[in-house]
């Protein structure tokens, strides 16, 4: 009996050191765009997890804002709208995107001083500017089955803009940057100091893949930047997600911690639109910024549907030609921010929501010879081909071994004629492609400070019917390296 009791002490003993798992639930999300219409299902699946494990933890891998008039456009502030919906969500934790600099520094410290929570960047540096303080990255504890739980999640941005994130250079002054591959491994000693190590990361996929597979020390990365959705675990134990863009999904990730040590990994997309619930008082929120009267004012009227970036392309070359009254103008793809557009009334909301950027519109003098070499840089540039008004033109794109490609031996054509080579032509661009890629490639350059959204306005005004199905201006060849 004695020996029976000695073994039975010694069993609970046993059973009493060892530890009891500790979950880590993260909800995360990335490029939402300030799309605030779906923040109400949102923030009912952040109150079901609450619920359920009450140290949820709610993050953004970045580029919150710009997408939305109602967010982008809103008279008392802009941004406010998706900085107290954040807020009211719960959020603790935001990686810097590239399209925070979009309202200029200015900003940047706005969202810093109004969100409840810290921005990260390990990559980015504000000395410039010693009021904007951002750290590299940030600690966050959770107290769970009675046990600290310690959380490092670090931080990095793209740099894909010669240097600098996809944003316009003038929102950047006095900013520097470097490379996220050249300092991550300057913060991998943060593995030996947590229980769980986090990259929340606005690289894009790419970027992130690679860092997920050459360093096992990050438990996961949380991506963002490239509006893609993914959910795999690599072959060393890194899990990769991404939850695409405007709030379309979010990401659910459970991290099993024992002993201070990540021993197991789930992680589960949730595809809003199937989502039937939202939280009313949210929602009660969202439907106040939506009632702005001053973006339901009708300003034109499409008699056909906007079928894809080409026909909206077309239309916003068109416009901004008709404001300079220049002989060719260029609008960069990655500046349309609508895949299509509905027909009938179109409002101001439409419009700066196709075009949210606050671009002036930059005059520039080109030869025919200069006109065509753009095309291929800012084609190039921006990974599709360049949207005009004035020309048509043909281009080839090489599609490189390794990935990737360019476009080259682009032909432009006036009225069915190759663009003179010698003669200098007035070209409108916006004022991201005049400074980010034209500097070097005009004879010479004036900013006509002239808002690019006003010049689709008066364009709308002047042309109260207008028709875009099936406009498309070049034709592209792909062909393999």
């Amino acid at each position: 009996m004695k020996r029976f009791f000695n073994v039975l002490i010694i069993s609970l003993l046993l059973v009493s050191c060892v530890s009891k798992p500790q979950e880590v639930v993260i909800l995360s999300t990335n490029d939402m765009h300030s799309h605030i219409e779906n923040i109400p299902k949102l923030a009912y699946i952040a109150d079901s997890l609450h619920n359920l494990y009450p140290q949820l933890l709610i993050v953004s891998a970045g580029d919150n804002r710009t997408g939305n008039a109602y967010n982008d456009k809103y008279p008392e502030h802009s941004n406010l709208p998706m900085i107290s919906l954040m807020n009211e969500i719960g959020f603790e934790v935001s990686a810097l995107g590239n399209h925070e600099f979009d309202d200029n520094i200015d900003g940047i410290r706005y969202f810093i001083n109004k969100a409840n929570f810290p921005v990260i960047c390990a990559n980015v540096d504000f000395s410039a500017y010693p009021d904007i303080k951002m750290p590299a990255y940030v600690t966050i504890t959770k107290k769970i089955n009675g046990k600290d739980v310690k959380i490092i999640l670090l931080s990095m941005i793209e740099t894909s803009n010669e240097g600098r994130p996809s944003a316009h250079v003038k929102n950047m002054k006095d900013v520097g940057f470097v490379d996220a591959k050249d300092v991550i491994k300057d913060y991998l000693y943060l593995k030996d100091s947590c229980d769980v190590f986090v990259l929340l990361s606005h690289c894009g996929m790419a970027q992130e893949l690679d860092f997920a597979a050459k360093y096992p020390e990050f438990d996961m990365i949380i991506g963002g930047h490239s509006h893609d959705l993914a959910n795999e675990q690599f072959e060393n134990g890194v899990l990769y997600t991404q939850s695409k863009y405007y709030l379309k999904n979010a990401t659910v990730t459970k991290l099993k911690v024992v002993d201070g040590k990540v021993v197991e990994k789930d992680s589960q997309i949730i595809y809003l639109d199937k989502v039937n619930k939202v939280d009313e008082r949210i929602q009660k929120e969202v439907d106040k910024y939506y009632a702005e009267p001053e973006f339901q004012k009708v300003i034109g009227h499409a008699l056909t549907p906007f079928d894809d970036k080409d026909a909206l392309g077309a239309f916003m070359a068109d416009a901004q030609r008709y404001i300079t009254k220049a002989e060719i103008s260029m609008q960069n793809p990655g500046g349309v921010r609508f895949d299509n557009m509905h027909g009938g009334d179109i409002t101001k909301a439409d419009i700066y929501n196709l075009d949210p950027f606050n671009n002036s519109l930059v005059i520039c003098e080109m030869t025919g010879k200069q006109v065509e070499e753009f095309l291929e840089i800012a084609s190039t540039k921006d990974g599709f081909p360049t949207h005009v008004s004035g020309i048509k033109y043909t281009m080839v794109y090489v599609k490189k071994q390794e990935g990737g490609g360019y476009f080259t031996n682009a032909k432009a054509f006036i009225d069915g004629k190759p663009i003179n080579q010698d003669k200098v032509y007035t070209v409108t661009l916006n004022s991201y492609m005049a400074s980010s890629w034209a500097k070097d490639h005009c004879l010479s350059m004036k900013d006509c400070g002239v808002a690019a959204n006003d010049g689709e306005f008066l364009y709308l005004e002047d042309h109260k019917d207008v028709d875009y199905q099936g406009v498309k201006r070049y034709e592209c060849e792909i062909v393999q390296e």
